[in-house]
């Protein structure tokens, strides 16, 4: 009985020890199929790794294809824009209610000052770069007239909520550089006189639309401001005059289009009259622009200078056209700038071309 009881356990054992091994055996073959065959766990990582340096060396081509790309178009010194790359560039069309939405963007901005050369903003996820000197387009009674950019916060606001919150200056201050009515030149007023100023000339009304001198107007823009496409978008401003021609005492007067003074184009007077601070003005009228600072080169008023020189309707077409100022020495005259770009002055009642400012 003992023998058939120890016969029965080595039995037992050796089944154990049999299926033990085929156990081992069979998880030895699912190792050896995951670690060395087709689908191995090596093989997998080699192909991952494989993959990886891959996908590297066609980032690196990518990148050096681009970058050439790039170099081609732009050249090696040029600031690659992230936004279309016409948008800084003179003469294009412009979309003056894209123009609006820089302008609002340029007014939060409380590091841009008058003195700024160049502002960038995005917009609708493009960056667009605007100077001073740049050239954008408006239309008046459907003909394309280009306007110059002067510079950035120079000009005081009527509305400082026109932006939205509270600001004190208009974002971007433009100028003719055709004149805004073409081949037809107008006078300051209809007879020779420049009594009480800007504020008091027969140009202001038609500009702007008012029927009286009065320092603040409301309400859309009228007269000729009227035949602009732009016209919705135009900011009034306060611009400083001198009503007396003789006087350097300072008045203000409320305009969405307003012509220059001879401060704002002239940092000095004409040199061959004493008794002239600015151009042919007796005191200043408001800050010199940006673009006039920077291109005055310290050129005398009494000297030709082509960066003043402005067209009727085509380049070969210059005149002589009106600023706001008063002549310094007489009750008859106003200012302005000659065809060849000096200062001078003449008769109130002269025609000359009309270049207005404006701001957006």
């Amino acid at each position: 009985m003992k023998n058939q009881f120890m016969k029965r356990q080595s039995g037992i054992t050796l089944v154990a020890l049999v299926v033990t091994i085929v156990v081992l055996l069979i998880l030895a073959g699912i190792t050896i199929m995951y670690t060395m065959g087709d689908n191995s766990i090596f093989k997998k990582a080699q192909e991952a790794k494989n993959k990886t340096e891959e996908a590297i060396k066609n980032e690196q081509t990518y990148l050096e294809n681009l970058a050439n790309k790039l170099e081609e178009e732009y050249g090696t010194n040029q600031t690659i824009p992230t936004g279309p790359k016409d948008e800084s560039i003179e003469n294009i069309k412009s979309d003056w209610a894209t123009i609006e939405k820089i302008a609002k963007e340029i007014a939060k901005d409380d590091t841009i000052t008058s003195g700024t050369g160049e502002v960038k903003v995005v917009i609708d996820g493009k960056r667009y770069t605007i100077r001073p000197g740049d050239i954008f387009e408006v239309e008046y009674n459907g003909e394309v007239r280009r306007v110059r950019v002067l510079g950035f916060k120079h000009d005081d606001l009527v509305d400082k909520t026109v932006y939205g919150g509270t600001h004190e200056k208009a974002s971007i201050s433009f100028e003719f550089l055709d004149f805004m009515t073409g081949d037809t030149y107008k006078s300051m007023n209809t007879t020779n006189t420049n009594e009480n100023g800007w504020a008091a000339t027969q140009m202001r009304k038609d500009l702007n639309g008012y029927t009286t001198s009065d320092a603040i107007q409301s309400g859309t823009i009228g007269g000729l401001g009227a035949n602009l496409n732009n016209k919705a978008y135009i900011k009034q401003v306060k611009k400083q005059y001198i009503a007396t021609y003789n006087n350097t005492s300072i008045s203000t007067c409320n305009d969405y289009l307003w012509l220059l003074s001879c401060s704002e184009v002239w940092s000095k007077g004409r040199s061959d009259f004493s008794g002239a601070a600015y151009g042919l003005a007796i005191g200043k009228e408001g800050e010199q622009y940006k673009w006039y600072k920077d291109n005055e080169n310290g050129i005398d008023p009494s000297a030709t200078n082509n960066n003043l020189v402005k067209n009727a309707l085509t380049s070969d077409n210059t005149y002589n056209w009106w600023l706001r100022s008063s002549a310094y020495d007489n009750s008859i005259d106003f200012c302005n700038v000659r065809s060849n770009g000096f200062s001078g002055g003449n008769y109130a009642s002269d025609d000359y071309g009309v270049a207005p400012g404006f701001c957006i």
